[in-house]
């Protein structure tokens, strides 16, 4: 559906904020994970043809996007990580302002959409008065407007607390079932039970792309629970990866990333998602040192 062809953006003649990016996606939900600055936003950008690549080419369905950003643009649906709405308009004005801009004449969709992000009882109220979470339901009602194949959400539950995230990872996962989703994020909780695929970039490269599955798999003997002393800690930690660590009656519990038995009493660990993409990221920088 979606292929990037060594897609490069720079901004003057040193910065590369997006590095040769080659990626092929298809239906289902795919997290875009990097820390902040690792390219993710400007990608998104270019994806959603608010931006040009300097280089390499990107299409969807075979046709370039770059050359002919109308190809998508009818098929596209966006809500950026800054989301703003019009402080005098409810959220059922704001919708049908936005359904007239992208050419949609069904009130009953309108309706449906405000159904679908629990936002039907709040029509009339102005949208300014919106919590965070709202203005983020509001927007993913909006970007669903014209039916899009392909849905691009850039840092959707910042600042969100936790049931608001809980709810909102929840419907793009359900959207994900029938459409493209690309979900970019630096929180890896946000994917963790809902992505299909993960890409991961760093600084601006596309360093992994494949399931969460194949990630938590190669990180298995890498992840290692441990118990020691206080005053034992501060060595162990000069020489390997300490992921987590808690105090507990004079110990110290940690979460270790190693490849092999960092001390005497440690036992392998089941990863998470998160421990399993940091502990490949300390491989990654072992094997360039």
């Amino acid at each position: 559906m979606l292929e990037l062809r060594a897609v490069t953006k720079r901004y003057g003649k040193d910065l590369k904020a997006v590095d040769g990016v080659t990626l092929s996606l298809g239906r289902g939900v795919v997290g875009l994970i990097g820390h902040n600055g690792a390219g993710k936003s400007t990608l998104m950008a270019m994806i959603a043809t608010l931006a040009r690549p300097s280089s390499g080419q990107i299409l969807f369905e075979g046709a370039d996007i770059v050359r002919r950003p109308e190809a998508i643009r009818g098929r596209l649906g966006y809500l950026p990580q800054d989301f703003g709405v019009y402080p005098n308009l409810s959220a059922l004005e704001f919708m049908q302002y936005f359904a007239a801009l992208k050419g949609v004449r069904d009130g009953a969709r309108i309706r449906r959409l405000l159904e679908l992000v629990n936002l039907h009882e709040q029509a009339q109220r102005p949208a300014a008065s919106f919590s965070g979470g709202m203005r983020r339901r509001l927007g993913i009602a909006q970007a669903l407007l014209n039916d899009p194949d392909i849905l691009v959400v850039d840092e959707p539950t910042a600042g969100l607390d936790p049931e608001e995230r809980l709810r909102f990872r929840n419907l793009l996962g359900e959207l994900g079932l029938g459409k493209l989703v690309i979900l970019s994020t630096h929180i890896v909780s946000d994917v963790e039970s809902i992505a299909t695929e993960l890409a991961v970039m760093r600084s601006g490269r596309l360093v992994a792309h494949e399931t969460p599955d194949a990630i938590l798999a190669r990180a298995r003997g890498q992840v290692w629970s441990a118990s020691v002393a206080e005053a034992d800690y501060g060595a162990l930690r000069e020489r390997v990866r300490v992921l987590q660590a808690q105090r507990q009656d004079g110990r110290m519990l940690l979460r270790i990333a190693h490849p092999e038995l960092p001390c005497l009493g440690a036992r392998a660990a089941e990863p998470s998602l998160e421990e399993a993409l940091m502990a490949q990221r300390y491989a990654l920088q072992a094997e360039a040192a």
